[in-house]
C-alpha cells in the first residue's frame, strides 16, 4: 500500500509539472477539497460554458482568502460577462472572454506572498508528493528543509501602506549607499514540529494580508485591468478579448512579476486607447506576443513603437562602485 501511495504521489507531481497553470489550480483544489463543485447559486449567475474554469477559480478564492474574496471574484467576473454580452450579443464566441478572465483573474487575485508560500509548504499533500518524488520507503527517515530569504518587499507587503513606504524607503537608502538590499536568510525544517508550527503560524496571517500594502496595490491594478477589458468589450469584442489574454503577462515573482505588471499598464495606457478598436486589438496581440517571447523586452519596445506607442521608460538603477582590493594591495607593496 505504501509503494502504491508513493507511485500515486510521484505520478501526481509529474502531472502538476507537465500541465498548464489552470490545471495546476485544479490539482491544488482537488488536493484541498477532494472535488471541484460549483454551488448551484453561483452556477446560475454564469453561462454553462464558463462553469469549468469558474469552479476552479471560485474554489481557489475560497481557499486563498475566504467567502468574501470569492464573492469579489464573482462580482468582477460578472462585469466582464455583462460587457461581453454587449460586445457579442449573439454569443457567437460562446463567452470566450469571460472564460479567459475566469482563469487569469483567479491566478492574479491569488498572488503569491509569504502567507501563501507558507500555506503551500505546510500542507499534508506536499509531504505525500515529496515522498513520492524521492521514492522514500516506509522505513526511511525523510527530512525536508525549506530555504527562505524574505526581504523588505515581503515584509512590507503585510504592513499598512504608510509603514510599508517608510520601510521601503529605508531599504532603498541602504542600496543607494552601496549596500545590498536587506534580506533574512532562513532554513526551516518542515519535517520538525518547530518548523511546521512556524509555517502554519505564518500561513494563518490571512487576516493581515488584506490590511497590507501589497494587497491594496494588487487590487488597484486588477481593477484597472478589469476596467480596460470591460471598456474594450463594449468598443469591440476582439479588443476586450485581447486585453483579457494579457493576464498571461502576470506571472512569476519579484522583478519578473513587476515587469509583467508594468508592461500591462503600458499597453492599457498607450495601445488600448487607439481610436480604431480593431487596430488596438491587433497592436495589443502583437505586443503581448513580443513580451512573452523576449524577456529582455527589446522585441516589445520595437512592437510598441511600430504601433505608435512610446517604448517603455527605462527604470533608474543604482550604480555600485566596488573597491578593487587586489590592486590596492599591490600599490601598497610598491
Amino acid at each position: 500500500p505504501t509503494s502504491a501511495a508513493s507511485l500515486r504521489g510521484f505520478t501526481r507531481a509529474f502531472e502538476v509539472v507537465r500541465k498548464s497553470e489552470v490545471e495546476k489550480v485544479n490539482a491544488e483544489s482537488v488536493a484541498t477539497t477532494g472535488s471541484v463543485v460549483l454551488p448551484a447559486a453561483v452556477a446560475a449567475r454564469f453561462p454553462a460554458s464558463v462553469h469549468t474554469l469558474l469552479a476552479l477559480g471560485y474554489v481557489r478564492m475560497l481557499e486563498y482568502q475566504g467567502s468574501d474574496y470569492a464573492e469579489r471574484y464573482l462580482v468582477r467576473l460578472e462585469k466582464v460577462l455583462q460587457s461581453e454580452k454587449v460586445g457579442d450579443p449573439a454569443a457567437a464566441q460562446d463567452y470566450a472572454t469571460t472564460r479567459e478572465m475566469a482563469r487569469w483573474l483567479a491566478l492574479w487575485m491569488a498572488f503569491d506572498d509569504i502567507v501563501r508560500v507558507a500555506d503551500l509548504k505546510s500542507r499534508s499533500s506536499r509531504w505525500s508528493r515529496v515522498s513520492g518524488e524521492v521514492k522514500a520507503k516506509h522505513d526511511e527517515v525523510l527530512k525536508i528543509f525549506d530555504h527562505f530569504k524574505p526581504g523588505v518587499p515581503e515584509f512590507a507587503a503585510l504592513l499598512p501602506p504608510s509603514l510599508a513606504t517608510k520601510l521601503t524607503a529605508w531599504d532603498r537608502a541602504r542600496v543607494m549607499r552601496g549596500k545590498s538590499p536587506w534580506a533574512l536568510p532562513l532554513k526551516v525544517g518542515s519535517h520538525s514540529v518547530a518548523g511546521m508550527l512556524a509555517l502554519r503560524g505564518l500561513a494563518s496571517l490571512k487576516w493581515l494580508r488584506v490590511r497590507g500594502s501589497r494587497f491594496a496595490a494588487e487590487q488597484a491594478l486588477i481593477d484597472k485591468w478589469l476596467e480596460g477589458v470591460v471598456v474594450g468589450l463594449q468598443r469591440d469584442w476582439a479588443l476586450g478579448h485581447e486585453l483579457a489574454l494579457c493576464g498571461r503577462l502576470i506571472k512569476g515573482y519579484g522583478s519578473t512579476n513587476e515587469r509583467g505588471k508594468d508592461t500591462l499598464l503600458h499597453m492599457l495606457n498607450h495601445l488600448a486607447p487607439i481610436a480604431d478598436a480593431r487596430a488596438a486589438a491587433a497592436a495589443i496581440a502583437a505586443a503581448r506576443t513580443a513580451a512573452l517571447s523576449d524577456e529582455a523586452g527589446t522585441a516589445l519596445d520595437t512592437t510598441l513603437v511600430k504601433h505608435g506607442a512610446p517604448a517603455r521608460p527605462v527604470k533608474a538603477q543604482p550604480i555600485r562602485f566596488v573597491r578593487n582590493t587586489a590592486r590596492a594591495t599591490v600599490s601598497k607593496t610598491h
